[in-house]
């Protein structure tokens, strides 16, 4: 007889983070994979589940429905999303009918949901193993800066559940957890293609940012890597925190590798903030990024902490953990939508 499958349940299987999850336990045959989503027909969900995944339709806004979908669970990974809430038109909309900005809007939203996923996994801790909930967080950017960033919103609102709500309000689950930032996605650009790759002539381009031309940006290839990542860390103690990066390197080495691998000329400009601002067609957008590239001067997209465990060591704990550099993306990388502007 066929040993039982341990079953990991992920968060938001149809985005980014979760598909990558997703990805790498379907190369296990030791798992079977329960997927939570809002949409469960939609085309990613349906191709999931056309690979074995068990999709389970679940309202994060909904704590009834989580704890369910959660029981009996041996290992659990947790993502929100911040950026969902931020650019709905309905949740804009909310947001102006209460006096506040969609950016402290998508805030709250954000913290609700996390803290519903943090309760919900606690009513299965003992379901789970030894490191049995992974939790995708961010640094606490009011509390790493000494309040010079009070609205860095989506870091702050990962991090008041991961780890603090959790801590605080769940003790036996936070011995079964361990918590990893991710770096800056490599794909983002494409989400403010004007301040990465604005072309100033035929081949050449300029990236903008109010950030140090020499801070060190930690990168990840986040559909590739994040759920090597995550399998690598299961496999490890609990009560861990991690940075998933590939590449760590300042915003000049960035256009320095990618000028090397595209043939195009670059150059890198710090700007201010209100510049950035001004140059976002989003001005709210603008302004969470902004901060963002702020804080990663100093002091730090990581808060400053030095204790971070990376992949380097995670493979002397004895786990393979594979990342993809970020000259390797870039030369797989499909530039047309930059090059064609």
């Amino acid at each position: 007889m066929a040993p039982k499958r341990k079953l990991i349940v992920i968060v938001g299987i149809t985005g980014n983070q979760g598909g990558s999850v997703a990805s790498r336990f379907l190369s296990d045959p030791r798992y079977h994979i329960r997927g939570l989503t809002r949409n469960p027909c939609s085309p990613s969900a349906r191709a999931l589940a056309s690979k074995g995944v068990e999709i389970i339709p679940a309202d994060l806004d909904d704590v009834a429905t989580l704890i369910p979908a959660f029981r009996g669970a041996n290992l659990i990974f947790s993502v929100t999303n911040y950026w969902e809430p931020f650019f709905r038109p309905d949740c804009r909309a909310k947001a102006a009918e209460l006096g506040m900005s969609c950016r402290k809007y998508a805030y709250e939203v954000e913290v609700r949901q996390g803290r519903n996923i943090a309760d919900a996994v606690a009513t299965t801790v003992e379901s789970l193993d030894e490191n049995g909930f992974i939790a995708s967080t961010l640094s606490h950017a009011a509390r790493c800066s000494r309040g010079r960033f009070n609205e860095l919103y989506h870091f702050d609102a990962k991090a008041e559940v991961f780890p603090d709500h959790v801590g605080e309000n769940h003790k036996l689950l936070a011995r079964k957890t361990s918590y990893v930032q991710t770096g800056f996605f490599m794909s983002s650009y494409r989400l403010a293609l004007g301040a990465y790759f604005r072309k100033t002539d035929e081949d050449s381009f300029l990236m903008s940012f109010p950030c140090s031309r020499h801070a060190p940006i930690p990168h990840l290839d986040v559909s590739t890597d994040l759920g090597p990542f995550i399998y690598a860390v299961s496999q490890l103690p609990p009560g861990k925190h991690y940075l998933a990066a590939g590449t760590t390197c300042s915003w000049s080495e960035y256009m320095r590798i990618w000028s090397e691998t595209t043939g195009n000329q670059t150059s890198y400009k710090e700007t201010g903030l209100q510049e950035l601002i001004e140059n976002t067609p989003d001005k709210e957008f603008g302004r969470e990024i902004g901060d963002m590239y702020l804080y990663s001067s100093n002091p730090g997209y990581d808060g400053g902490d030095k204790t971070l465990l990376k992949a380097q060591d995670i493979k002397k704990l004895g786990a393979e953990c594979p990342m993809t550099g970020l000259e390797e993306w870039m030369r797989k990388e499909d530039w047309s939508m930059v090059l064609n502007q």
